[in-house]
């Protein structure tokens, strides 16, 4: 049983969109994953930064 030449290019536009799909699911999950660990990093310093100072630092009128 032989392929027409509409079948293959069928099947490997088809390959091609599944695997384009697959590479950009793989970027967008790595992007967020590094920014999630950026503001967690970020969020975390902060809140040492906060613990070290005192309240007269942050607001000198109260």
């Amino acid at each position: 049983m032989g392929f027409s030449t509409e079948q293959r290019k069928a099947e490997t536009t088809s390959s091609t969109r599944i695997a384009a799909g697959l590479i950009l699911g793989m970027a967008c999950f790595a992007a967020v994953l590094t920014g999630g660990i950026f503001v967690g990093q970020t969020i975390s310093e902060a809140l040492s930064t906060l613990q070290t100072i005192t309240p007269v630092e942050v607001d000198p009128l109260r």
